[in-house]
């Protein structure tokens, strides 16, 4: 594994928020030793079907009083044949759902006590492949009898941290009932995702499902490691370039980005952010800027609305008909009839690149790009249509002229931004 997940501890309290499942990379499912019944379940894997989370057996000690969270003198083989019982429930109901359990995680109090012996160990393993097979990945802490009893069977071991819990000086975690034992500032949470995630020691980080204030601080841990696992490559000695998520807004990444110490500019492509800053003081994590848009909600509100006029009478239009099969004014008809969004400004100061054109009349560069193209072409190039700010070399294809409009200014910059809304109005 070379991302690190959130795995969230599920379906042992009754009303529980559905968001968990949605910001779950892997649900821990009870079965019904320390909490869960068979319409909790159900639930669960309905929910992990509906937002993607990859479905996991949480066994435990059986001990619902306790919520599993006492130690239990329990024999290897009765444990072995307790786990197998509650994992195979869960894997029936599984199947009926068809959604596959390919993850597992001892709770509570089994999953420190198996992880201290190897008798308790193999009973635990021997059990989770008896009910599930060994497609499986154990859940376990980075070392101990857990992660040994894994490799033996066979099963892939994925290193597990706590983000909502405290620990000691030398790693272990505080129990539970004494000060500090349970993380509930957001904070605080987001510093100990961060040392964990990036510390080359776990590869799944898990927020129980019962800490309190537990939607807030599942999204803090996933809206973090979202934004630790972007790509980031050197680009020599003074920028990177990060790969930037499909769904996150380009003009407040380059905002968030900009106001990083030491970062002396963010350049936004349609795929990519590029971070330029001073060699002699990088910045310390630019992609933790990035964390906060992430963890937000998508915005709703609307930006203005641009208008531009232009007359269809491009040197191209022709062509681009004629490879679209359609007549020259039903390609001017389909490429104004869309509302279009600014999807980067580059190539020339003041350039918009925006998307998506419709489908039916996207056409490729030209093979030789043009010497000379006229200030306010109008151009087609693959998904993306855009005005040429100023007279310059080119290879769109040309479909028609921006009338009354300027797109850069010495003094403003480019009038088309980021996420700005356009559209063409068509003239004579």
């Amino acid at each position: 594994m070379t991302e690190c997940l959130l795995n969230i501890d599920l379906g042992e309290l009754p009303e529980e928020d559905e968001r968990l499942y949605a910001l779950a990379r892997v649900a821990n499912i009870a079965c019904g030793g320390h909490a869960g019944d068979e319409a909790s379940m159900r639930r669960a894997l309905t929910l992990c079907a509906r937002h993607g989370a990859s479905a996991g057996a949480h066994p435990s000690y059986e001990d619902r009083g306790h919520f599993g969270r006492r130690a239990l003198e329990v024999a290897p083989e009765v444990l072995r044949g307790q786990v197998a019982e509650q994992c195979a429930r869960l894997a029936r109901l599984a199947r009926e759902a068809q959604v596959p359990v390919r993850f597992a995680k001892p709770h509570g109090a089994l999953y420190h006590a198996a992880n201290a012996s190897p008798a308790l160990a193999r009973a635990v393993v021997a059990g989770l492949v008896e009910a599930l097979g060994a497609d499986l990945t154990l859940i376990s802490p980075p070392e101990g009898a857990l992660r040994d009893a894994a490799n033996e069977a066979g099963l892939t071991h994925a290193r597990e941290g706590f983000a909502d819990r405290g620990t000691r000086p030398d790693g272990s975690l505080i129990p539970r009932g004494q000060p500090g034992a349970v993380l509930t500032d957001a904070a605080r949470i987001r510093d100990n995702t961060v040392r964990l995630a990036t510390g080359g020691t776990v590869d799944t980080l898990c927020v129980h499902g019962d800490t309190p204030g537990a939607v807030e601080l599942a999204r803090e841990v996933r809206s973090t490691l979202d934004a630790l696992a972007l790509r980031v490559e050197p680009l020599g000695e003074g920028a990177l370039r990060l790969q930037l998520p499909q769904a996150l807004e380009r003009r407040l990444a380059r905002e968030a980005l900009r106001a990083v110490p030491h970062v002396l500019d963010a350049v936004i492509t349609e795929e990519h952010a590029c971070v330029y800053f001073d060699p002699a003081a990088p910045p310390e994590e630019p992609r933790l800027a990035l964390a906060e848009l992430l963890r937000a909600p998508a915005s709703t509100a609307a930006t203005p609305l641009v208008t531009l006029r232009v007359r269809y009478d491009g040197p191209d239009l022709d062509k681009v008909a004629e490879r679209a099969g359609l007549t020259v004014d039903a390609v001017a008809r389909l490429h104004a009839a869309r509302e279009y969004t600014v999807r980067c400004v580059g190539f020339l100061p003041g350039f918009a690149y925006l998307g998506d054109v419709d489908p039916r009349i996207a056409v490729p560069r030209l093979p030789s790009p043009r010497v000379r193209v006229p200030a306010l072409a109008v151009g087609i190039a693959g998904e993306r249509t855009g005005i040429y700010p100023f007279t310059s070399p080119g290879g769109w294809n040309l479909i028609g002229t921006a009338l009354d409009f300027t797109a850069f200014h010495p003094d403003r910059g480019a009038v088309l931004q980021l996420g700005d809304r356009v559209r063409f109005e068509r003239v004579g």
